[in-house]
């Protein structure tokens, strides 16, 4: 009898699974909806191609940051250009002091950054090295460059800064791989180096 039991167990699973397969009556299998395909992965943003001159040295890649960054209130900053000047892994540090809690720093990747800072630099927004010093060693560069930033190309400057840029070589290009900076209103006190 066990045995009986056991046959027609598996005679039900056999048939319940034969009839999950078998077309449904009234209904044509061509017109079944597919299975549904996995999401697309996310496309990884737009990088421009950069002329040679644009990334041929550290002091080209920080002359081409504040020409791609900079420009009048209403003109669109091109991201896909400034993206290009980062290595796809680069990071961005700020670096400020939050006039009631005092100094921080906060670590953003790259397209993050931009989100926040692409509406703000089209309200107008102009940053000019000041100077610019570049330590390298082959394929590794430090760039220190104080910068000026004004609302309009001959405005007065609003506030002042240093950008500290790492950057790399990967035996076709130079790439900024880290940008550390930090500013301050022009007019406040200690706003140069502390």
């Amino acid at each position: 009898m066990t045995r009986n039991l056991r046959c027609l167990a598996v005679l039900t699973l056999g048939l319940s699974v034969l009839s999950a397969r078998a077309p449904q009556p009234g209904k044509d299998p061509s017109r079944e909806a597919a299975p549904a395909q996995p999401p697309a992965a996310p496309q990884p943003p737009a990088r421009a191609e950069l002329t040679a001159g644009e990334a041929a040295t550290p002091e080209a890649l920080t002359a081409s940051l504040y020409a791609f960054i900079s420009g009048p209130a209403g003109q669109k900053r091109d991201a896909a250009r400034i993206r290009a000047l980062f290595h796809p892994t680069a990071r961005i540090l700020v670096a400020g002091r939050h006039p009631e809690k005092g100094p921080f720093l906060r670590a953003i990747e790259l397209e993050p950054f931009l989100a926040f800072v692409l509406p703000q630099w089209e309200q107008g927004f102009f940053e000019q090295a000041t100077a610019t010093t570049v330590q390298r060693w082959e394929g590794v560069a430090q760039v220190w460059s104080p910068y000026a930033i004004r609302r309009s190309a001959e405005g007065p400057v609003a506030y002042t800064g240093v950008n500290a840029l790492q950057c790399a070589w990967d035996g076709k290009r130079w790439w900024i791989t880290h940008l550390a900076f930090e500013s301050a209103p022009a007019a406040a006190p200690g706003g140069a180096l502390r």
